[in-house]
């Protein structure tokens, strides 16, 4: 506890506390239909929720601090972790749906089979085909018993649920938007793209969500990240591990950052890549995959960009 604005990195984002959030916020969504509460559904479930657990999935953590040198354990004096872990985990299909009014919100881009009920009155499966978040094309089937007019939303990401950060260069619009092949007419409602027509067994939507590289630096009154700079790509904020790189060394604002799938690193993931100013490379990772490799991992470093 402290003053406000008295974020320190070494201070713990609890996990169940981030189970809460989501709970939270997906309830949020349900009363007032705002893409911005799925924002932080997707944040915290990428992040926290997905980060309180090892990649081999056998040790969890409490405390998720953004600066932390240790690894998970296999059990905690507090063990509240143990359920609440995995309840969020297997109610995905519920974070990722949510009934409208007037159809069905899309909230979350994941590869992927789901019965999400009579939508207009008619039995409704959707079908996601994508490789989010390491790649930003998403193809969404409609499996239908029976023709059926209703709004179908798909959340635009934005990428600063929060005031105190600034995500740049910003994430944009998704793109490319068609019905089975062709260019559909949409409008945006309340951070959704919303397309409102009678749909028909097997129709396909496709759009690319846009997944640029961005810095995030925050509001300058947090002074643990005054002169620092975080990394995100999509629903994923990156760390810098001590096993890659000396962790005190300064980003070079000058030199562009890039994500590289690296197929034999944690299971698979995206990294990014970039320089120090001192002309060395810089190397980060999925928040989630921190720390399970040993030594010291990081979310907020030195930047040199003023």
């Amino acid at each position: 506890f402290g003053g406000n604005f008295s974020l320190r990195n070494t201070s713990y984002c609890e996990s169940c506390s981030n189970c809460g959030l989501l709970f939270f916020n997906h309830r949020l969504h349900r009363d007032f239909g705002q893409a911005r509460y799925a924002d932080v559904v997707e944040d915290a479930l990428y992040n926290a929720v997905l980060g309180s657990v090892d990649v081999e999935g056998r040790n969890f953590t409490y405390v998720n601090p953004l600066d932390q040198d240790h690894a998970r354990y296999p059990w905690h004096d507090c063990p509240c972790c143990i359920g609440n872990i995995p309840r969020t985990l297997l109610s995905l299909p519920t974070w990722m749906y949510a009934p409208t009014p007037d159809g069905l919100a899309v909230n979350l881009y994941l590869g992927s089979r789901v019965q999400v009920g009579p939508v207009a009155g008619a039995a409704l499966e959707v079908e996601q085909r994508t490789g989010y978040p390491w790649q930003g094309g998403v193809e969404i089937v409609l499996h239908l018993k029976q023709k059926a007019v209703f709004a179908l939303r798909l959340r635009e990401p934005g990428r600063t649920p929060s005031a105190l950060y600034r995500a740049e260069p910003a994430a944009g619009e998704l793109a490319g938007l068609k019905v089975n092949g062709k260019a559909a007419p949409a409008k945006r409602v309340g951070g959704y793209v919303v397309i409102d027509r009678k749909w028909r067994d097997g129709d396909v939507v496709s759009f690319e969500v846009p997944l640029p590289v961005q810095r995030v630096t925050c509001d300058t009154r947090v002074g643990a990240n005054r002169g620092r700079v975080a990394l995100r790509r999509g629903p994923l904020v990156y760390n810098l591990e001590a096993v890659d790189q000396p962790l005190d060394k300064v980003l070079d604002a000058t030199k562009p950052l890039e994500a590289v799938w690296e197929p034999d690193l944690l299971g698979g993931v995206m990294v990014v890549q970039g320089a120090f100013t001192d002309g060395t490379p810089l190397r980060a990772i999925p928040n989630y995959a921190r720390n399970n490799r040993g030594g010291r991992s990081i979310v907020w470093f030195k930047d040199a960009a003023p």
